[in-house]
């Protein structure tokens, strides 16, 4: 049941990823997330409510705004870049937010071993030659959406970091904070930013059902975690690119270079390394 249901996240969050990326070319990300937590949040707290007892304190309050504030921007980066660069380049670029944990851990003296050193490698190489060909454009701008992609990486490796640290007092809890943070900030950036602040109504149920069906995905990922062994539920999760890859290539008629297609499988398998290893 549990290989059931990170399966059932990972497409999930890659379907999400999709729609998202694809709204976004038409709105500005921060819109199109604004109106995706809108409709998330009450789905959110309402399993919060029903599936758990509610714990707030300075600890899951605390990290739960961490998570939010990174997560939210990391994700608008992600729809940026998912909206104006090749999808199946960005996934799998953003999905290495699962180094961050490991990087973070070794900076505190916990070695991450020889196997994911070697998947931290490949990951990194991966990285370099999927974005290689947009890189070489530098000039013009063609670059954009891979570092947007490193940025989300960034923005959503820091946020597991915080839910890790606050699960250790309320899981629930802080995630049920961390989604209430998401509309907050977003309407900050969506004033600043000078964005519509109205999504309209063709683009207002892509938006609803993206955010939804991420808040189903990290929900379903928490259920299948409690029955199944860790490395391998996130493992599973972690293929989320691929669904967002085969949706771009099947739907948007994508195509990868040779280079491109070599980075892509070496991102995601130093993913897979890195969250299957112990350290």
């Amino acid at each position: 049941m549990a290989i059931a249901l990170a399966l059932i996240s990972s497409i999930l969050w890659g379907t999400s990823d999709f729609i998202g990326g694809t709204v976004s070319k038409r709105l500005p990300s921060s819109t199109v997330l604004l109106w995706s937590s809108f409709a998330a949040l009450p789905f959110v707290a309402v399993i919060a409510l029903v599936t758990g007892d509610l714990h707030f304190s300075g600890t899951t309050v605390g990290w739960g705004i961490v998570a939010g504030v990174s997560c939210s921007l990391g994700i608008v980066a992600l729809y940026q870049a998912l909206a104006t660069g090749v999808m199946g380049v960005v996934a799998p670029i953003a999905s290495t937010s699962v180094l961050v944990p490991v990087a973070v851990g070794f900076a505190r003296g916990e070695g991450p071993g020889p196997v994911r050193s070697i998947g931290i490698a490949l990951a990194i190489i991966g990285v370099v030659l999927a974005g290689g060909p947009h890189l070489r454009l530098f000039r013009s701008g063609g670059h954009r959406p891979i570092v947007l992609a490193l940025i989300a990486a960034l923005g959503i490796g820091i946020s597991l970091l915080a839910v890790a640290n606050g699960s250790g007092d309320n899981a629930l809890s802080t995630l049920l904070v961390m989604r209430m943070v998401y509309p907050v900030l977003l309407i900050v950036v969506v004033i600043v930013t000078r964005a519509p602040r109205v999504a309209g109504h063709g683009n207002l149920f892509p938006a609803a059902v993206a955010g939804i069906g991420d808040a189903l995905a990290v929900t379903l990922y928490g259920v299948a975690t409690r029955s199944g062994a860790l490395p391998v539920v996130a493992a599973l999760s972690s293929l989320f690119p691929v669904t967002t890859l085969v949706l771009a290539r099947q739907i948007d008629h994508e195509r990868l270079e040779r280079e491109q297609a070599i980075g892509v499988a070496l991102a995601l398998v130093g993913v897979l390394i890195v969250v299957t290893s112990g350290s």
